[in-house]
């Protein structure tokens, strides 16, 4: 049975589709002819690890570090994959972060069991060599929260809000060896914060939740944006630093996750990458050797009246189209 178009209807819905994909329905998004300028390529259909969602990527000794769930992986191309005697000590990384700091990577915490019932702990562990571990304090006095990602700014280690099974934080806190805390400000002008990612790019900290707030000494915040899509809340994306410019990867728009790339030089203009992976959000993502390298992920939809959660292991590349060619 052939089915009949009205003319007029297929004109409507071509005009329809062309302006939603157009950056102008949201003011502050642009289209950045720089988009061009960079290649996503495939490197591997199946990481070495569990399928799986919010664990971590580094750049560590010219090497690329996996610190999954399951334990830790490296490489030096990102193809080749081997199984490091590494365990995760850690444990739930959805909860709790490592950091890279002072040529070492560090666990900040120990996080066991899951939202509705949980063990926390305070303990340090610190590698230099990615062979073993050792625990710098148990307990330190790393606040007892979760939900907050660590970042390095004037050689110490920082960390926004988070937490607990109560409520919310809105301080900041510092330290300039991971064992001893202190709060070096507390309410402060962006409000209770929870999840937030903070990258540096030139002299100042921006903290990206859905709205962008930056900073140059870590204490007194301006906001940028109070949204990075007019109209649209995002988050469950990972953010990296490349060529001078912010890139959140695998953003939840609404409740719908998007394989779409936001990028933005200020934190204040937004302009979209299209990109040819799966949607997901939760990634695993680092700069290394001047490439974003990424892996992992989750996404969530409905099939018939169940939720569905697809999980990711696949490993990806972006890169200048000039260092494709060279």
């Amino acid at each position: 049975m052939k089915i009949v178009v009205p003319y007029l209807l297929i004109s409507l819905l071509l005009i329809r589709a062309l302006l939603c994909g157009k950056a102008a329905t949201h003011p502050n998004l642009s289209v950045q002819h720089t988009a061009a300028e960079y290649k996503w390529i495939k490197v591997l259909d199946k990481g070495p690890w569990k399928e799986s969602y919010n664990f971590q990527l580094f750049s560590h000794h010219d090497t690329l570090w996996a610190f999954h769930f399951d334990g830790v992986w490296f490489s030096a191309n990102g193809r080749s994959w081997i199984k490091s005697s590494l365990p995760n000590v850690i444990d739930n990384l959805a909860f709790l972060n490592y950091v890279s700091f002072n040529n070492s990577i560090l666990g900040l915490g120990r996080f066991t069991g899951n939202i509705e019932q949980y063990s926390l702990q305070s303990t340090i562990y610190r590698t230099h060599d990615l062979k073993g571990w050792e625990i710098l304090a148990n307990p330190s006095t790393l606040p007892r929260r979760f939900f907050y990602r660590p970042f390095v700014f004037q050689n110490k280690l920082w960390f926004v809000g988070g937490e607990d099974s109560k409520t919310q934080f809105a301080d900041i806190w510092n330290s300039p060896d991971g064992i001893v805390w202190t709060k070096v400000k507390d309410n402060l002008s962006f409000g209770k914060r929870s999840r937030s990612q903070v990258v540096m790019l030139g002299n100042k900290l921006y903290l990206l939740n859905n709205d962008v707030w930056s900073s140059e000494d870590g204490l007194h915040w301006k906001q940028e944006t109070g949204a990075i899509i007019n109209g649209v809340e995002i988050f469950g994306y990972t953010a990296v630093v490349l060529d001078g410019q912010i890139w959140l990867l695998g953003c939840n728009r609404n409740g719908q996750f998007s394989s779409q790339v936001l990028v933005s030089s200020d934190g204040r203009t937004w302009w979209e990458q299209k990109a040819p992976w799966s949607p997901r959000g939760g990634i695993a993502a680092c700069v290394h050797q001047g490439k974003i390298y990424m892996t992992g992920g989750k996404y969530g939809g409905f099939d018939g009246d169940q939720t569905k959660f697809i999980y990711s292991n696949d490993v990806w590349v972006l890169e200048r189209k000039s260092q494709t060619n060279d």
